[in-house]
């Protein structure tokens, strides 16, 4: 029983801070994944002059990176606020915990 009293103080807590939540989940997708991102780019203009290779990857960090954070931080949050407040806390720390591990494999840590 003082377990799940904790676990509840615990979503509770966290509640008012799931949008944070949700970015930075978002945003560890985006440093675990974003050498695919920039490799799909590269292959895609590495004909190209210098200036503009320069310029799309100017692009492609501000607002390739910016509107996937935009648009996907949302659709995060949503989910998470559709878990039950029970098992909120448990699923933010499993994500974290397979971010982490994914990380180790891509060889980040």
């Amino acid at each position: 029983m003082i377990i799940l009293d904790l676990n509840l103080r615990l979503a509770y807590f966290i509640q008012p801070h799931l949008q944070d939540i949700s970015l930075a989940l978002v945003a560890t997708c985006l440093v675990v994944y974003g050498d695919k991102v920039n490799g799909f780019l590269k292959n895609l203009v590495s004909s190209w002059v210098f200036i503009a290779r320069v310029v799309a990857f100017i692009l492609m960090c501000t607002f390739g990176y910016g509107l996937l954070t935009l648009w996907s931080q949302p659709l995060v949050y949503w989910g998470i606020t559709h878990i039950d407040l029970i098992y909120r806390p448990a699923f933010i720390l499993s994500c974290f915990c397979i971010l982490g591990v994914l990380a180790e494999r891509k060889r980040h840590l």
